[in-house]
C-alpha cells in the first residue's frame, strides 16, 4: 500500500507579515514540493496561500521532521 503523502495543511502555522508571498506555496501542496522550494531559495520559512491570500507558513525545520528527516547541522 502506498505511503500517504504528507501535506502542508499537517504542520500549518500562523502567517506572519515579514513573510514575503514570493515564493509560496499552496494548501494542500506536498510537503516535498515546499521543503525543495525552501532549500533551493535558502529560506527557512515559506507562505501558504488558499485563493491567493496568505493562510499560514512553513518552517523548514518542521518540514524537515514532518519528514522523519534531521535538519543539517550549521557549521
Amino acid at each position: 500500500m502506498p505511503m500517504k503523502q504528507k501535506t502542508i495543511d499537517e504542520i500549518l502555522l500562523p502567517y506572519k507579515k515579514e513573510i514575503p508571498l514570493d515564493p509560496s506555496v499552496m494548501m494542500g501542496d506536498r510537503i516535498v514540493h515546499a521543503l525543495e522550494l525552501m532549500v533551493n531559495r535558502n529560506l527557512k520559512r515559506i507562505a501558504v496561500l488558499h485563493n491567493n491570500r496568505p493562510v499560514g507558513m512553513l518552517r523548514l525545520e518542521d518540514a524537515f521532521r514532518m519528514l522523519g528527516i534531521n535538519m543539517p547541522e550549521k557549521h
